[in-house]
């Protein structure tokens, strides 16, 4: 489902799926929940600690093995505490010069 936010530049899709994301700074690889994607970035939730600035690499699989999973680098920009769990808002940014 899409949703249109009048503060936001593009539309986000609604998603409810298994991602993990990497740590770039430490390597770690952490199993995550991705709530809604866009082309500027994602929320999802997570268990482990992050921080505002933390840079990451977001993993999103395809139900399809024939189809490779869509990987995205980017930031933490937003983290919202929801009980033991945290909302993450991350934007991806662009390797491109």
């Amino acid at each position: 489902m899409l949703v249109d936010d009048e503060r936001r530049k593009f539309l986000r899709l609604n998603a409810d799926t298994e991602a993990n994301i990497k740590r770039l700074e430490t390597d770690e690889t952490l199993s995550v929940r991705l709530t809604d994607l866009s082309p500027s970035g994602c929320a999802l939730v997570c268990e482990s600690p992050l921080s505002p600035g933390e840079r990451l690499e977001v993993s999103i699989s395809s139900p399809s093995a024939r189809i490779a999973p869509l990987v995205c680098s980017g930031h933490v920009v937003r983290v919202d505490r929801d009980g033991e769990r945290q909302v993450i808002g991350v934007e991806f940014v662009s390797d491109a010069g």
